[in-house]
This record gives structure tokens, sequence and C-alpha cells, in this order.
């Protein structure tokens, strides 16, 4: 089954305008992401999926000169449509939702991920609220003709733009499973948020990945639990 990562993503971030082509260590935020999503095996194809609009250029054009990764835009307030569309021009079978903010993310939760959906054969797999993983860690599988149902149905603007409410609200339609942390020390402070929302997180981040990126580009969430034993002035 063809199993792609749709990344999503804008260039007009209300807190942070431009943040996916912040660098860090200087190499662009998105490309961190891609990079992450890349060492994966079980995933077939990468889309980055953003809004229509020409305020978005500078992010579609950097993007569309990436090798080999899929460019996909859709309706602005409408974020469930741009995954469907996602899903349709790449083919997919099973979509891993991936956010732009998180360019930190751990391929090994991902990894984690993709194996409980299968193992489950539910119709969506997420990380729930007690997964014990810190913020900036989020990922969500799907069958894409879940997505596709979704798409038809909703008319709700809060439910087009959280994608998963939706199937959150008919149990009985669409099974689902989510993932619990198992593999990570249990230290890991609870308050952690690891994303890319401010100014103030883009200054944590450089901090962590100037630590991290020069000796592992692929460093996990067990790296950055042992930075902030080390070095908690950092958060």
């Amino acid at each position: 089954m063809t199993t792609v990562a749709v990344i999503q993503a804008r260039h007009t971030s209300t807190r942070l305008p431009g943040k996916m082509l912040l660098p860090l260590c200087n190499v662009p935020v998105i490309t961190h992401i891609i990079a992450r999503v890349q060492s994966i095996s079980e995933i077939d194809k990468i889309c980055v999926t953003i809004p229509e609009g020409e305020a978005q250029r500078p992010l579609a054009d950097y993007i569309g000169k990436l090798k080999n990764i899929h460019l996909s835009r859709g309706p602005e307030e409408n974020l469930l449509r741009r995954f469907a569309i996602a899903a349709e021009q790449t083919s997919a079978e099973i979509v891993i939702r991936l956010w732009g903010d998180c360019p930190a993310i751990d391929p090994i939760v991902i990894r984690q991920l993709i194996q409980n959906f299968h193992d489950e054969q539910t119709d969506w797999a997420y990380l729930s609220d007690q997964s014990g993983y810190p913020l900036g860690y989020e990922c969500q599988a799907f069958r894409t003709h879940v997505l596709t149902k979704a798409d038809r149905e909703v008319t709700d603007t809060f439910d087009q733009e959280a994608l998963h409410t939706f199937l959150n609200k008919y149990p009985e339609r669409f099974s689902r499973t989510n993932i619990w942390r198992d593999d990570i020390p249990e230290q890991c402070p609870s308050e952690l948020q690891i994303l890319l929302d401010t100014d103030q997180d883009y200054k944590k981040l450089c901090a962590i990945f100037e630590a991290l990126y020069p000796s592992s580009s692929l460093f996990g969430l067990s790296d950055v639990i042992k930075l902030v034993a080390q070095h908690p002035e950092l958060f």
C-alpha cells in the first residue's frame, strides 16, 4: 500500500511569518522535516501541502525546487480538503499527517505510529494527549478513503481545519488507535515543548539544533531529553 507523508505548512503564520524557511544550523525548517521523513523506509512518497494564494509563493517556490518532493495546494481555510487533494495527487492509500512547525519530529515516533496503525488495522491512528510525548512530536495516520469520506461530508469550518475532530464524533464508523511512549526515559518533563510557533520557540530550537545537529542530523527525542537534563537553562 502506498504510504505518503503529507506535511502541512504555510508561509503566512500569524505569530512567526515565514517560519518554514527560517534556518536551523543554516538549513531551512521545512528541509529538516523532509530529511527526517526521508529516513523512514515505510514511507513511499513525501508531499508538502500549502494553501493557495500569492502570499505563499516564497514557500511554494522553495518546495518546487526540491527533488522528489511533491507540492500540493488547496483552499486556505479548508485543511481537510488540502489533505484530500494531496492524497489524490500522490495516489496515497495511507496518509501520514505531519506538521510544519515540528522540525525535531522523531522518525522513531513516526515508525511506531505506522506499526501500530498496521497492527491494529484501524482507519486512523494518532498520539493522544496522554501519550507521554511532548508537544512537537505529533503525527497521525489515515486511510485515504477515510479522508475522502470526511471531505465529502464535513461542513463545519472547525472540523475542516482540525481534520480528525469529525472522525472522533463517529467512533462507530471510523476505528482508531493511539500510541504511547514506551521507549523514552521517564524523566521527560511533562511541560516540554519542541515546536515552532513564536520567536521564543525559534530561539530555543536554534539552541537545540546547535547543540545536537552537528553530531547527529537526525537526533531524536531521547537526545533532547538528555540535553534538558544537562542544560535546563535552554528550556
